[in-house]
């Protein structure tokens, strides 16, 4: 990769472009992951790093590799701080206070992204006015940075039909059963941040402007790879395929944890939908309407698993598992699952 940053006659001549970065103890990997920000094809309008509290040279890193390289192309670059480690969805939030620009991509510290990201996923937002929020593939590699074998979307385990919805922008059918969205590697339009609004307890920040954007019709997956995601041990949010283990953890949790974390999370989505600040589709209302209404039928089950079969199999048959879950999987989680 060039070390030589893009002129200011290469970039685009329309929306504005910004770089959000949340960092937080990244001095083993943010060298390379600056360096393949400013050797993108299309260059920034501005970077903003929001750091949470490090107590390592990650921030004095950051800024030695990109002050002498952003001033001579033009870029803007803002470093903020928090006093106390706040997590990664307010981290997130911050950076993208922060920002000016008209169009902001996400950035973790310790990826690496391939020289045409910035240029090719702002491209859909200049084809289409209303987008909001756009998100793609990556390959997943270890901490050394060798792939392994997996990129972000397989290890979703997603399926063909929600394929098939993200990429001709029906998300909402998509992601009223689950979050498909991963922040780093998404673009999002900066009015989504304001529409949005604070980011509701139990809610990831990617995972909750998603679901804002394809409420609205306005969020696209393009399926292909942009960057290397890297998986190490001080990962906060990471990305691994679900196998025997997780499948354990996810059929032996107890009914009450479960029912409290999707609680808390709905009560958040139900005030966000009778509020000022919904702006999304009657069929986009309809749909989330749905899934609360089948969390708080799902509240209803009895402890005895024997109990429970009838209900259930009534629930998968009448297609509300499949709609607001991952069908047969989440059926049969609520059946084996323990009650306490």
């Amino acid at each position: 990769m060039s070390d030589t940053p893009t002129t200011e006659s290469q970039r685009s001549d329309h929306l504005s472009l910004a770089v959000a970065m949340a960092t937080y103890n990244g001095e083993l990997f943010i060298r390379q992951q600056v360096q393949s920000i400013l050797g993108q094809s299309r260059l920034p309008d501005e970077i903003v790093i929001s750091d949470d509290h490090s107590t390592d040279d990650t921030v004095s890193i950051a800024k030695a590799m990109v002050e002498g390289p952003c001033k001579a192309a033009g870029i803007t670059l803002t470093v903020v701080t928090h006093d106390q480690p706040a997590g990664a969805a307010a981290n997130f939030a911050n950076a993208l206070k922060h920002t000016t620009a008209d169009v902001v991509a996400l950035a973790d510290q310790d990826d690496w992204w391939l020289p045409h990201k910035l240029e090719t996923l702002a491209a859909h937002f200049e084809a289409l006015p209303d987008l909001l929020m756009v998100h793609s593939d990556a390959d997943l590699v270890d901490e050394e940075g060798e792939k392994k074998g997996l990129r972000v979307l397989q290890s979703l385990r997603m399926t063909t039909m929600e394929r098939v919805h993200l990429v001709s922008g029906r998300g909402m059918r998509a992601l009223v059963r689950r979050n498909l969205v991963t922040g780093q590697t998404a673009l999002l339009r900066r009015d989504l941040i304001d529409q949005a609004g604070p980011i509701p307890e139990g809610y990831v920040h990617d995972e909750w402007w998603a679901l804002v954007a394809a409420s609205q019709d306005g969020l696209l997956l393009d399926p292909r790879v942009f960057q290397h995601y890297r998986q190490h041990g001080g990962n906060e949010i990471g990305a691994e395929k679900s196998g025997l283990v997780r499948l354990r953890e996810r059929f032996g949790e107890p009914q009450s944890a479960f029912r409290v974390r999707h609680k808390t999370r709905h009560t958040g989505l139900a005030e966000y939908l009778e509020s000022p600040a919904w702006s999304g589709t009657p069929q986009a209302k309809k749909l989330l309407m749905g899934r609360i209404a089948h969390y708080a039928w799902q509240e209803s089950l009895p402890a005895s698993r024997g109990a429970r079969l009838l209900p259930i199999i009534w629930h998968y048959l009448t297609g509300d598992y499949r709609r607001y879950r991952r069908g047969l999987f989440d059926a049969l989680r609520d059946l084996f699952q323990p009650g306490q």
